[in-house]
């Protein structure tokens, strides 16, 4: 029976395959991403000599992947199979230090067990989701950004910052816009590319290619998944460009 032999396939499959997203449901507009400029130079060096590439994701429960239900599906995980196939002479390893409900501060206070030690080439680092929902003054995000990133110049190390998640019911109730505006200005202030994910969720959702608003709770997580793995191909496409 056919069912019953999909059905099969299906439980043999690995999870990241059965969360995976259709051809054409990562695409959006190129003016959402503008990443033409963006230099990662410390990372284009090590991938020119074809040296071993550490990179840290350093974030809340989405970088976590808490939604999803496992690491293996969050966006760090799939941002290092991406980047082994476009580089396969170069061993690339993408280090989770994603802890749920974190400020920016926290994340900052963290930086010498969960970065320093680590001795990545670039950092990844998603900030502003606890800072909006805990309702924080946006100077103490400001604050810890910069300091973040001044420590990571120091050392050599390159940086991309990543905005918040985007979700109608969540937008309705908290103000994101003020800690959005923040995260960019300090991004753009610093020469920081800034990975637009709330412009690309909310493209998305207004699209009706993700929605978690109208998805029952027990495929949210399978979602959560696509969500993910689409977050991973764009940003890795970004890196691709700027380690040119």
């Amino acid at each position: 029976m056919r069912w019953l032999a999909a059905l099969l396939l299906s439980l043999a499959l690995p999870a990241a395959a059965l969360a995976a997203a259709e051809p054409g449901e990562c695409d959006v507009p190129a003016d959402i991403v503008q990443s033409a400029d963006i230099k990662l130079p410390h990372l284009a060096e090590r991938l020119a000599a074809k040296k071993p590439v550490t990179m840290v994701a350093l974030g809340g429960a989405s970088t976590k992947g808490t939604a999803a239900g496992s690491p293996d599906l969050a966006y760090p995980k799939r941002l290092q199979e991406a980047l082994a196939a476009a580089y396969p002479k170069v061993p690339i390893t993408v280090l989770n230090e994603g802890v749920p409900r974190q400020t920016a501060q926290q994340m900052l206070e963290r930086f010498p067990s969960a970065v320093m030690a680590r001795e990545p080439v670039l950092v990844l680092w998603e900030a502003g989701v606890t800072d909006a929902v805990q309702g924080l003054e946006v100077a103490e995000l400001a604050n810890a950004l910069q300091t973040g990133i001044d420590d990571l110049k120091q050392h050599a190390i390159d940086v991309i910052l990543i905005d918040m998640q985007y979700s109608r019911s969540t937008a309705a109730v908290i103000d994101f816009d003020r800690y959005l505006s923040t995260v960019h200005r300090v991004g753009d202030v610093n020469g920081v590319y800034v990975f637009p994910r709330y412009a690309m969720m909310r493209y998305w959702s207004e699209q009706n290619v993700f929605n978690f608003d109208e998805v029952a709770k027990d495929e949210r997580a399978r979602l959560a998944a696509k969500v993910y793995q689409c977050l991973a191909l764009k940003l890795a496409d970004v890196i691709k460009v700027a380690a040119q």
